[in-house]
């Protein structure tokens, strides 16, 4: 039996879910037999490049976004598509793929908080509810498999059916960027660091603390703890993910923003 103690920086946390992600059992099959669904979204952007096996701009793989200490959207013009693949190959409409999706197909979303009891939720600011809003039905109707890879840098100690309660696009008097919902994800089987290492290592791994300064805020620092033989594999496999680069600073354009009038940082509030 060994132990370790190792942090992990946003960064190398979303290579690491994303390694597991798609080593998956039942990723791997529907990758070999029908649909694997990736909505948009920086962890996701990683799961992306695992699978294609080339670069992505990540940060441009996202339309709502936490960025410069504020919620806020990026320019429309760099939207990005939704990555839909059938056998392991580009399906160009997302909508048929949703119509034709069963329980044997992967749905992945990522989220913005999960909360004590391993529920998951996401934000959404569109009046339609945004991706979760129009591919939800789809998904908990059909029992399409819904993975949602998350960090726990977003840990939150309240439920998030109690968080949900308090958002609204048309809840709030002021604040410091767009106004979202909190939209909880009930069926969604959450990917953590501690699934991760248990899928790629078969190893404990025990939150024990977070957060960071010069380079490491938002970290995660976990206890790991297995036989020998598995140890010695998580120990590559944090060797791997260790050093990948932090996601470069976006610059939004707050003159073209669709939102700009409900966004303190738009109005010049903040």
């Amino acid at each position: 039996m060994q132990r370790a103690l190792v942090t992990l920086t946003p960064s190398e946390s979303k290579r690491l879910i994303a390694k597991a992600v798609v080593a998956m059992e039942e990723v791997q099959n529907a990758l070999k037999n029908g649909f694997v669904y990736i909505a948009t979204g920086t962890t996701a952007a990683y799961i992306a490049e695992e699978i294609l096996g080339e670069k992505i701009e990540k940060e441009k793989w996202t339309v709502g976004t936490i960025s410069k200490g504020r919620t806020c959207v990026t320019p429309k013009a760099t939207w990005p598509k939704h990555l839909v693949l059938y056998k392991g190959k580009p399906f160009d409409d997302p909508l048929e793929a949703l119509k034709e999706m069963g329980p044997e197909d992967v749905f992945i979303k990522g989220g913005n908080a999960i909360d004590i009891n391993w529920n998951v939720a996401v934000f959404a600011a569109a009046p339609d509810g945004g991706t979760i809003g129009r591919t939800f039905g789809w998904t908990i109707t059909k029992g399409v498999l819904t993975i949602t890879p998350i960090s726990l840098e977003k840990f939150t100690p309240t439920p998030v059916e109690v968080s949900a309660k308090l958002t609204g696009i048309k809840s709030f008097d002021w604040g410091t960027g767009l106004y979202s919902a909190l939209v909880p994800i009930p069926h969604a089987i959450p990917i953590t660091e501690v699934e991760a290492y248990e899928i790629l290592a078969n190893v404990d791994a025990i939150p024990i603390a977070a957060g960071g300064a010069g380079g490491a805020e938002g970290s995660v620092t976990l206890v790991l703890e297995g036989d020998d033989e598995d140890m010695e594999k998580a120990k590559e496999i944090t060797k791997a993910v260790k050093g990948e680069p932090p996601l470069k600073p976006y610059t939004e354009d707050c003159s073209i923003c669709p939102f700009a009038k409900v966004c303190g940082i738009g109005t010049g509030a903040f």
